[in-house]
Protein backbone atom coordinates (compact mmCIF):
# COMPACT_ATOMS: atom_id res chain seq x y z
CA UNK A 1 0.00 0.00 0.00
CA UNK A 2 3.10 2.50 0.76
CA UNK A 3 4.47 1.59 -2.47
CA UNK A 4 1.12 2.26 -4.55
CA UNK A 5 0.92 5.32 -2.54
CA UNK A 6 4.12 6.27 -3.69
CA UNK A 7 3.75 5.48 -7.08
CA UNK A 8 0.45 7.54 -7.48
CA UNK A 9 2.24 10.43 -6.39
CA UNK A 10 5.04 10.36 -8.85
CA UNK A 11 2.22 10.04 -11.38
CA UNK A 12 0.99 13.23 -9.71
CA UNK A 13 4.07 14.84 -10.16
CA UNK A 14 5.31 13.84 -13.40
CA UNK A 15 1.85 16.31 -14.65
CA UNK A 16 2.31 18.85 -12.27
CA UNK A 17 5.46 20.14 -12.61
CA UNK A 18 5.15 23.36 -10.84
CA UNK A 19 4.10 20.92 -7.80
CA UNK A 20 7.29 19.17 -7.95
CA UNK A 21 9.46 21.81 -8.66
CA UNK A 22 7.65 23.37 -4.92
CA UNK A 23 8.48 19.82 -3.96
CA UNK A 24 11.84 19.42 -4.75
CA UNK A 25 12.62 23.04 -3.07
CA UNK A 26 11.26 22.01 0.18
CA UNK A 27 13.15 18.88 0.09
CA UNK A 28 16.59 20.47 -0.87
CA UNK A 29 16.39 23.55 1.42
CA UNK A 30 15.56 20.22 4.55
CA UNK A 31 18.80 18.73 3.37
CA UNK A 32 20.50 22.01 3.70
CA UNK A 33 18.89 22.13 6.99
CA UNK A 34 20.34 18.83 8.35
CA UNK A 35 23.99 19.59 7.13
CA UNK A 36 25.06 16.00 6.13
CA UNK A 37 23.58 14.43 9.50
CA UNK A 38 21.29 11.77 9.04
CA UNK A 39 17.34 12.84 9.37
CA UNK A 40 15.57 11.74 13.06
CA UNK A 41 11.91 11.28 13.15
CA UNK A 42 11.72 14.95 15.02
CA UNK A 43 13.08 16.24 11.64
CA UNK A 44 10.17 14.77 9.55
CA UNK A 45 7.85 17.24 10.46
CA UNK A 46 9.31 20.36 8.80
CA UNK A 47 8.28 19.07 5.36
CA UNK A 48 4.79 20.41 5.27
CA UNK A 49 4.42 20.44 2.01
CA UNK A 50 5.38 16.88 1.44
CA UNK A 51 2.70 15.92 4.08
CA UNK A 52 0.12 18.03 1.77
CA UNK A 53 1.07 16.00 -1.55
CA UNK A 54 0.60 12.72 0.60
CA UNK A 55 -2.47 13.63 2.04
CA UNK A 56 -3.62 15.02 -1.64
CA UNK A 57 -2.66 11.92 -3.45
CA UNK A 58 -4.11 9.56 -0.51
CA UNK A 59 -7.43 11.72 -1.17
CA UNK A 60 -7.24 11.44 -5.05
CA UNK A 61 -5.98 8.18 -4.98
CA UNK A 62 -6.85 6.33 -1.92
CA UNK A 63 -5.03 2.54 -1.55
CA UNK A 64 -8.19 1.24 0.18
CA UNK A 65 -10.87 2.79 -2.36
CA UNK A 66 -13.26 0.37 -0.81
CA UNK A 67 -12.80 1.42 2.77
CA UNK A 68 -14.25 -0.39 5.79
CA UNK A 69 -17.04 -2.18 7.23
CA UNK A 70 -18.59 -1.62 10.55
CA UNK A 71 -20.93 -3.02 12.57
CA UNK A 72 -24.28 -1.06 14.18
CA UNK A 73 -24.03 -1.50 18.33
CA UNK A 74 -27.29 -0.35 18.37
CA UNK A 75 -30.55 0.41 16.16
CA UNK A 76 -30.49 3.70 14.08
CA UNK A 77 -32.26 6.08 11.53
CA UNK A 78 -30.63 7.17 8.44
CA UNK A 79 -30.69 9.44 5.76
CA UNK A 80 -31.84 7.70 2.61
CA UNK A 81 -32.55 8.21 -0.85
CA UNK A 82 -34.26 11.58 -1.58
CA UNK A 83 -33.78 12.44 2.30
CA UNK A 84 -36.10 9.96 3.96
CA UNK A 85 -35.27 8.15 6.99
CA UNK A 86 -33.95 4.47 7.20
CA UNK A 87 -34.35 2.57 9.93
CA UNK A 88 -31.13 0.19 10.45
CA UNK A 89 -31.10 -2.23 12.90
CA UNK A 90 -28.63 -3.32 15.36
CA UNK A 91 -26.05 -5.50 13.60
CA UNK A 92 -26.87 -4.34 10.44
CA UNK A 93 -22.78 -4.08 8.44
CA UNK A 94 -21.95 -1.11 6.78
CA UNK A 95 -19.49 -0.14 4.17
CA UNK A 96 -17.84 3.06 4.73
CA UNK A 97 -16.41 3.22 1.12
CA UNK A 98 -13.18 6.17 0.62
CA UNK A 99 -13.13 6.79 -3.04
CA UNK A 100 -16.75 8.29 -3.61
CA UNK A 101 -16.49 10.76 -0.41
CA UNK A 102 -12.39 11.65 -1.11
CA UNK A 103 -13.90 12.80 -5.13
CA UNK A 104 -17.59 14.24 -4.26
CA UNK A 105 -17.74 17.87 -4.81
CA UNK A 106 -20.03 18.75 -2.01
CA UNK A 107 -17.23 17.93 -0.18
CA UNK A 108 -14.39 19.18 -1.58
CA UNK A 109 -15.29 21.72 -3.98
CA UNK A 110 -15.56 21.70 -7.88
CA UNK A 111 -11.74 20.85 -8.02
CA UNK A 112 -12.24 17.71 -6.84
CA UNK A 113 -10.34 15.71 -9.41
CA UNK A 114 -7.70 18.04 -9.61
CA UNK A 115 -4.48 17.13 -7.91
CA UNK A 116 -4.23 20.21 -5.63
CA UNK A 117 -2.10 20.07 -2.36
CA UNK A 118 -3.02 23.57 -1.08
CA UNK A 119 -6.66 23.02 -1.24
CA UNK A 120 -8.40 23.84 1.92
CA UNK A 121 -7.75 21.14 4.41
CA UNK A 122 -9.36 20.43 7.62
CA UNK A 123 -6.94 20.32 11.14
CA UNK A 124 -7.57 16.64 11.67
CA UNK A 125 -6.93 16.01 7.57
CA UNK A 126 -3.54 17.20 7.65
CA UNK A 127 -2.31 17.67 11.36
CA UNK A 128 -3.28 21.65 11.88
CA UNK A 129 -0.15 21.80 9.39
CA UNK A 130 2.25 20.54 12.01
CA UNK A 131 4.07 18.21 9.42
CA UNK A 132 3.72 14.52 10.89
CA UNK A 133 1.97 13.22 14.25
CA UNK A 134 1.25 9.68 15.56
CA UNK A 135 -2.63 10.03 16.00
CA UNK A 136 -4.68 8.89 12.63
CA UNK A 137 -5.65 11.57 9.72
CA UNK A 138 -9.13 11.88 9.06
CA UNK A 139 -12.43 13.48 9.24
CA UNK A 140 -16.21 13.13 8.00
CA UNK A 141 -15.07 13.05 4.50
CA UNK A 142 -11.45 11.98 4.57
CA UNK A 143 -10.28 8.23 6.02
CA UNK A 144 -7.34 7.02 4.50
CA UNK A 145 -6.68 5.03 7.11
CA UNK A 146 -9.86 4.45 7.99
CA UNK A 147 -11.34 5.82 11.56
CA UNK A 148 -10.97 5.17 15.39
CA UNK A 149 -10.80 2.90 17.55
CA UNK A 150 -10.01 0.25 14.23
CA UNK A 151 -7.88 1.94 12.14
CA UNK A 152 -4.91 1.31 9.80
CA UNK A 153 -2.19 -1.04 12.59
CA UNK A 154 0.63 0.32 9.77
CA UNK A 155 -0.41 4.00 9.34
CA UNK A 156 2.41 5.51 11.41
CA UNK A 157 5.20 3.69 9.55
CA UNK A 158 3.81 3.62 6.23
CA UNK A 159 3.98 8.34 6.97
CA UNK A 160 7.34 7.66 8.55
CA UNK A 161 8.56 5.68 5.60
CA UNK A 162 7.46 7.33 2.79
CA UNK A 163 9.03 10.73 3.69
CA UNK A 164 12.79 10.00 3.33
CA UNK A 165 12.10 7.73 0.25
CA UNK A 166 10.72 11.09 -1.24
CA UNK A 167 13.53 12.88 0.31
CA UNK A 168 16.02 10.81 -1.49
CA UNK A 169 13.88 9.81 -4.94
CA UNK A 170 13.04 13.40 -5.60
CA UNK A 171 16.30 15.03 -4.16
CA UNK A 172 18.20 13.41 -7.08
CA UNK A 173 15.71 12.63 -9.65
CA UNK A 174 12.94 14.73 -11.44
CA UNK A 175 10.27 12.86 -13.24
CA UNK A 176 7.80 12.82 -16.37
CA UNK A 177 5.37 10.50 -17.59
CA UNK A 178 6.46 8.21 -20.49
CA UNK A 179 5.05 8.64 -24.11
CA UNK A 180 2.88 6.34 -23.75
CA UNK A 181 1.48 6.64 -20.03
CA UNK A 182 0.71 10.55 -20.80
CA UNK A 183 -1.89 9.65 -23.33
CA UNK A 184 -4.77 8.81 -21.20
CA UNK A 185 -7.98 10.43 -20.20
CA UNK A 186 -8.10 11.61 -16.66
CA UNK A 187 -11.96 11.76 -17.14
CA UNK A 188 -12.35 8.13 -17.26
CA UNK A 189 -8.68 6.83 -15.70
CA UNK A 190 -9.64 5.82 -12.32
CA UNK A 191 -7.44 3.12 -11.52
CA UNK A 192 -7.49 -0.64 -10.83
CA UNK A 193 -9.17 -2.02 -7.94
CA UNK A 194 -8.35 -4.94 -6.70
CA UNK A 195 -8.67 -4.64 -3.24
CA UNK A 196 -6.07 -2.22 -3.46
CA UNK A 197 -5.58 0.35 -5.97
CA UNK A 198 -3.23 1.00 -8.59
CA UNK A 199 -2.38 2.72 -11.69
CA UNK A 200 -3.73 0.39 -14.76
CA UNK A 201 -0.19 -0.06 -16.98
CA UNK A 202 -1.22 1.97 -20.16
CA UNK A 203 1.50 0.46 -21.87
CA UNK A 204 -0.26 -3.05 -22.00
CA UNK A 205 -3.30 -3.68 -23.50
CA UNK A 206 -6.19 -6.07 -22.24
CA UNK A 207 -6.21 -8.29 -19.22
CA UNK A 208 -3.84 -11.49 -17.94
CA UNK A 209 -4.88 -14.72 -16.16
CA UNK A 210 -4.79 -14.52 -12.63
CA UNK A 211 -3.55 -17.70 -10.65
CA UNK A 212 -6.75 -18.45 -8.37
CA UNK A 213 -8.14 -15.24 -6.11
CA UNK A 214 -11.70 -13.89 -6.71
CA UNK A 215 -10.44 -12.24 -9.94
CA UNK A 216 -9.77 -14.41 -13.08
CA UNK A 217 -8.50 -11.89 -15.39
CA UNK A 218 -7.12 -9.01 -14.19
CA UNK A 219 -5.77 -5.76 -16.10
CA UNK A 220 -2.02 -4.75 -15.93
CA UNK A 221 -1.09 -2.79 -13.05
CA UNK A 222 1.88 -0.18 -12.76
CA UNK A 223 3.43 3.42 -13.98
CA UNK A 224 5.97 4.10 -17.29
CA UNK A 225 8.09 7.45 -16.28
CA UNK A 226 10.80 9.14 -17.03
CA UNK A 227 13.50 9.61 -14.30
CA UNK A 228 15.55 12.63 -15.09
CA UNK A 229 18.53 13.29 -12.85
CA UNK A 230 18.94 16.51 -11.23
CA UNK A 231 22.14 18.84 -11.52
CA UNK A 232 23.94 19.74 -8.31
CA UNK A 233 24.58 23.01 -8.41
Amino acid sequence: TTGLTLTWLIFELAQNMGIQRRLQQEIDDFFKELNGRDMTYDDIPKLKYMTKCIMETLRLWPVVPNGTFREFEHDDVIKGANGENVKVTKGSICQITNYNRHRDPELWGEDVNVFNPDRDWKDHEIWANEGLKAYNPHSGRFSPFTFTPRDCIGKNFAHMEMRPILCYILGNFSFELSDAAANYDRSTYLGVNYGTMGPQDLTKEGTYKSKGGPFPERRHVGLTVKAIPRSKT
